[in-house]
């Protein structure tokens, strides 16, 4: 019997970048959809294209809740759903280049200019579209707010990864979601903006990269060397990791660490363990804060692996 989560990606149970034959059974062409809302154009869209496959990101428990259930009873399953924060996907969850397109309806704008940091439009994030995308994939967006849409042209158009594209006002075909509806009923004008991926290659944030998310150390470890490096920042290109505080489980033997890591502007808390086994010591994530397994996180074992390692001066 099948269960509505089925189609839920809880993206810190897997090493990242996740490779598309992860998620689904196949290698078909894969497809976005950011901020899907109640997730009519979703739904429509894959019962549509059932030999493509979609993925729904948003940062709405309620609206992956309601979009789960709505899955669940149409038995579409050719779609997956990820909660979580947009550019943190873009940047770690989803492999470069393994996209066919990516959809973006009526997002909020975020006009006052407090509010600037929230828009889904500058050239850095361009630059995280373009990453994911395949060469000739492409991104699509509508919007009823014109300023909202030439900032966004602007943006792809810097990077240099996108051919020309452009803003066209009130498109003949619409995508049929309630917001749509909201504004045609309201008169207002509607803009499409459309590009597509060149073949101009992308360069990662990051060179080489650790593959480290668990360590064994055959030796005996001195925890004091840890002790004594508590809330010193340790940094590497754009990554960031500090241990915080040690917590002793005096009845197994083991270590709870406290860490905080930092990807460029991405940040997580959570405890690495330290336990004692027959062989030796064995760092390992803690299964109950779940970080995802970003550059940083790795990065975090080497560091403390490198530590509780080193001979004494």
């Amino acid at each position: 019997m099948s269960h509505y989560l089925c189609n839920f990606i809880d993206a810190t149970e897997y090493e990242l970048p996740i490779e598309t034959g992860q998620l689904f059974n196949s290698e078909r062409e894969l497809f976005l959809e950011i901020g899907f809302g109640a997730g009519e154009f979703l739904i429509q869209t894959a019962a549509e294209n059932p030999r493509s496959s979609f993925l729904g990101i948003e940062l709405s428990m309620i609206s992956c809740h309601k979009l789960l259930k709505s899955l669940d009873r149409r038995s579409l399953e050719n779609v997956r759903v990820l909660l979580v924060d947009v550019s943190f996907a873009l940047d770690e969850i989803i492999s470069a280049a393994s996209v066919s397109g990516i959809y973006m309806n009526f997002p909020c704008p975020w006009p006052k200019k407090r509010h600037s940091g929230r828009r889904l439009n500058d050239c850095r994030f361009a630059e995280k579209l373009a990453r994911v995308l395949k060469p000739e994939g492409f991104f699509q967006l509508y919007t009823d707010s014109f300023e909202f849409a030439c900032d966004m042209q602007e943006s792809i158009n810097n990077t240099g990864l996108f051919d020309a594209g452009g803003v066209e006002r009130n498109p003949s075909k619409g995508v049929n979601t309630r917001y749509e509806s909201k504004w045609l009923s309201m008169e207002k004008d509607i803009y499409r903006v459309f590009f597509r991926r060149n073949w101009r290659e992308y360069q990662n944030r990051y060179n080489g990269g650790i593959d480290v998310s668990h360590a064994w150390l055959k030796e005996e470890i001195d925890i004091q060397r840890l002790i004594g490096v508590l809330n010193e920042a340790f940094i590497r290109e754009k990554l960031l990791v500090k241990f915080l505080k040690v917590f002793l489980a005096v009845e197994d033997d083991s270590y709870l660490i406290e860490t905080i890591t930092a990807d460029d502007d991405q940040s997580q808390r959570f405890y690495i363990c330290l336990i004692r086994k027959p062989s030796g010591w064995l760092l390992q994530l803690d299964s109950q804060t779940k970080p995802f397994r970003t550059p940083a996180v790795r990065f975090a074992i080497r560091k403390l692996t490198e530590i509780l390692s080193k001979e004494e001066q």
